[in-house]
């Protein structure tokens, strides 16, 4: 189990690539939250290039013991299949250690159209805000 939230060098998460359009952040994370959760930003695009950075650093916090990933979407301006990838494996490897969850909030628009289209609300927590993302998955 992870410490506190704040417990990540933001060498270890915190990942700038402008050339592949695409800023991963720890967002502030609401008190309340358990020690095991961690609420994330993410800036720009999220494709073929980016999908890959992304889901390394999902792992790298479920494998620092973080289980409730809490994503903030709102400046996500395009999200193709390799980045749904991202976060239906996330989901499944989760799923199978029996603990926590993915929730998304704050979706910009276009990613809340791709997420309806696909269906995949279905599988993805989908909240307003962080508050309600969290509701989603609380135990």
């Amino acid at each position: 189990m992870a410490d506190t939230p704040w417990n990540l060098d933001s060498n270890e998460f915190d990942h700038d690539a402008p050339e592949l359009g695409v800023y991963l952040d720890q967002a502030n994370t609401p008190s309340g939250l358990p020690k095991d959760a961690v609420v994330l930003k993410i800036t720009g695009e999220i494709n073929l290039y980016s999908a890959q950075i992304m889901k390394e650093r999902f792992f790298h916090l479920l494998d620092r013991g973080f289980v409730y990933l809490l994503v903030n979407m709102e400046n996500v301006k395009y999200i193709d299949s390799s980045g749904l990838g991202v976060f239906m494996a996330t989901h499944s490897r989760l799923v199978k250690s029996g603990k926590g969850g993915i929730a998304v909030f704050s979706p910009s628009s276009q990613v809340n159209k791709i997420l309806e289209l696909t269906k995949l609300k279905s599988l993805i927590r989908v909240g307003s805000n962080s508050a309600e993302a969290w509701k989603l998955l609380s135990p």
